[in-house]
């Protein structure tokens, strides 16, 4: 009798240890949800700001800064841009300047 109260005892915390992992489980992940909504809201914020911001309309000092920031990001960006534009024109000229061989030399 003793070897079976003994098995039902480790089923017991087994199934309690389970049931914890299960519940550290769910907290993590709605923790990890409530950060990723925290991430997204941060984000709307930002671009709300950076609007106000676009739109001339005055801003506290620090979030002009790294609006002025975003500004210059988005000014390189365009000249990249721009420059891959050129570099990929550049490369479709070569393209239509290599001849093409009138014949198969293999034939």
């Amino acid at each position: 009798m003793e070897f079976f109260e003994k098995v039902n005892e480790l089923a017991k915390a087994a199934a309690d240890k389970t049931a914890e992992v299960v519940e550290d489980t769910r907290l993590k992940a709605q923790i990890l949800n409530d950060e990723k909504s925290i991430r997204e809201l941060e984000t709307k914020i930002g671009a709300w700001y950076y609007e106000q911001f676009s739109a001339g309309l005055p801003v506290a000092e620090e979030v002009s800064e790294w609006c002025t920031a975003i500004s210059v990001h988005k000014a390189n960006i365009e000249e990249k841009k721009e420059a891959l534009k050129h570099t990929s024109a550049k490369d479709a000229e070569v393209a239509d300047d290599v001849a093409e061989p009138e014949e198969d030399p293999f034939e």
